[in-house]
């Protein structure tokens, strides 16, 4: 076991509360919320403890990225995530402009959600995925996170409690958590902890881990320091010159801004970029945002942050012991490509169903050591597909007559518009939101098959064991997803499978939850190219096969981590 510096694991006969719950989760943004969701979901008691008093106020992270909404299906949770953020009927175009009083520099046409469910193409009901992405601010989704969080009768969800301390034995982790307002303390002893609170949170400190990786290395916009505003202005829509879009991009001679609409009829985040020796009182966040627009807008500041772009790092290690590492905790993001918290929920998927695994009894707790082996090449891969996007960003330079109403002004603006064509792949990820695989996991069996290249733009199905399940409609209709069971799934394909042999037996020797799903299609065979496939409680694929293997019982001990040396 590694030890950290700050907490050694110990052992003896120390005395404990006698409260004791299998998880405690610290920190309540989207990714620890998430994880409380899931493992309410799946009946794990725990406790989780957030140094906020509520859900986010400021908004951040505005896409639910698709493989993320097919997380929230599954928990039952998509439906009520798609009522709130960009209404259902907006498009959700992305635009290049110079002032919202000036000129349409290029636009991405995207469709609304209404659109992308009723129509086929890539964002529409394809075989990829049965959840298009959300756009769909943090701070109008966590509070759903919450309440769905919350309904679980195993969930004790504590906000404005802290972690204060913590130490790590063999069999157990005991913390200190304090209510703020009270100085109230109370001792948890949990068979495992998840430090889901940030860059800054005491767990990932006083485990002793480093970021790796690109740190923010200049003085530009999404390289540097940034100023987040979130400003109301609904009256900003009286003197666009151009149809709505759902995303703007100011370029112009006083330099770029990041809007993001947040309801579409006002509410805006506005990303900007600040110089690094400026002083946050001496900024004017209104008058920024009125030069930019091009008017004197009426508009409102809610609230500014500050943070910096540019960085694309990962921890050295996911893991120590019972103590687990997920979403900024491990990895930190530029949000070019909205990659950041939706890694972060996936961290939370793979790891819950471990966790609740290993605390029902159905799984060895050498299955928990797949979670550091399988995540974090991904967030590696992600961060730095982001970190490469907003170096893109950061060296686009800006035309000195791109403003200007003359022949030369046209000519920069003409020149300009192909420039940002390149940009497109920021908004076309189905590679990195689709795509991540565990090749070489010590809880996945392959069968000698390639996968398709990796690539972040785009996803190839496969059903090569180790990625994520390929998508099927059965009938048209009806998604292969929702025939998955909480636990393992079989999956028996074509008009004549084979049979399953002692599969069933051995999951219910082991108390492994397990259902076995029929689908006679002979496109999803097509698909799968074997008949027999087991797909994991997260939906990846975890062997396929002709034929049953000879010994069921064998391979499920080395998925749920018995066989492990």
């Amino acid at each position: 076991m590694r030890q950290s510096a700050a907490h050694n694991s110990k052992t003896g006969n120390n005395k404990v509360s006698e409260k004791r719950i299998p998880v405690l989760i610290v920190g309540g943004g989207t990714v620890g919320l998430y994880l409380a969701m899931e493992l309410g979901w799946r009946g794990v008691d725990f406790i989780m403890v957030s140094d906020r008093d509520a859900t986010s106020t400021h908004p951040k992270g505005s896409t639910i990225n698709s493989r993320s909404m097919e997380h929230l299906r599954r928990i039952g949770a998509a439906p009520a995530v798609r009522k709130v953020g960009v209404p259902a009927d907006h498009v959700t175009d992305i635009t290049y402009i110079t002032r919202f009083t000036g000129y349409e520099l290029g636009r991405i046409a995207m469709p609304s959600l209404n659109e992308k469910i009723a129509n086929p193409g890539p964002w529409g009901e394809t075989l990829l995925t049965p959840e298009p992405i959300h756009r769909c601010n943090q701070m109008y989704f966590e509070p759903v996170f919450r309440e769905f969080a919350e309904a679980h009768p195993s969930a004790d969800l504590r906000f404005g409690w802290k972690l204060a301390s913590f130490e790590r034995f063999d069999d157990r982790v005991e913390a200190e958590i304090e209510e703020i307002a009270t100085g109230q303390r109370d001792t948890i002893v949990c068979d495992y902890m998840v430090g889901c609170d940030g860059a800054n949170g005491p767990v990932r400190r006083d485990l002793g881990f480093k970021y790796g990786g690109r740190s923010s290395s200049g003085d530009k916009f999404y390289d540097g320091r940034m100023l987040s505003i979130f400003i109301r202005a609904p009256k900003i829509y009286d003197i666009m010159k151009f149809p709505p879009s759902w995303h703007y991009f100011t370029i112009n001679n006083d330099g770029r801004m990041d809007c993001i609409s947040l309801d579409c009829k006002g509410d805006f985040v506005i990303l900007a970029h600040i110089p690094p020796d400026t002083p946050l009182a001496e900024i004017d966040a209104k008058a920024l945002f009125q030069r930019t627009v091009g008017a004197d807008v009426d508009a409102e500041v809610v609230s500014v942050q500050e943070w910096w772009a540019g960085l694309a790092l990962v921890t050295e290690h996911y893991r120590d012991g019972r103590v687990f590492l997920a979403g900024d905790s491990v990895h930190l993001f530029t949000p070019s490509g909205g990659f950041g918290f939706n890694t972060g929920i996936d961290d939370a998927a793979n790891l819950a169903w471990k966790l609740a695994a290993v605390c029902q009894g159905w799984a060895d707790a050498a299955l928990l050591d797949s979670y550091e082996a399988e995540r974090r090449p991904i967030g590696i891969r992600n961060t730095t597909e982001s970190g490469l996007l907003a170096e893109q960003i950061a060296l686009l330079e800006i035309p000195p007559h791109i403003e200007d109403p003359t022949p030369e002004g046209d000519a920069e603006r003409a020149a300009f518009t192909i420039e940002l064509d390149k940009f497109r792949e920021e908004f076309a990820s189905l590679g990195i939101q689709l795509g991540a695989r565990y090749d070489g996991s010590p809880v996945i069996i392959g069968d000698g098959a390639t996968p398709p290249p990796d690539d972040p733009k785009k996803y190839t199905p496969s059903a090569v064991p180790g990625g994520r399940a390929p998508h099927y409609w059965i009938d048209g209709r009806d998604s292969l997803f929702d025939t998955f069971g909480p636990g393992f799934t079989l999956l028996r394909l074509g008009a004549t499978p084979p049979d399953t042999g002692d599969f069933a037996a051995a999951a219910a020797a082991r108390g492994i939850p397990f259902k076995i799903v029929d689908v006679a299609e002979p496109g999803i065979l097509d698909l799968y190219e074997r008949p027999l496939a087991l797909i994991r409680p997260d939906q990846h694929v975890a062997w396929r096969g002709d034929t049953a293997p000879a010994d069921a019982g064998a391979m499920l001990d080395t998925l749920t981590g018995r066989n492990a040396a």
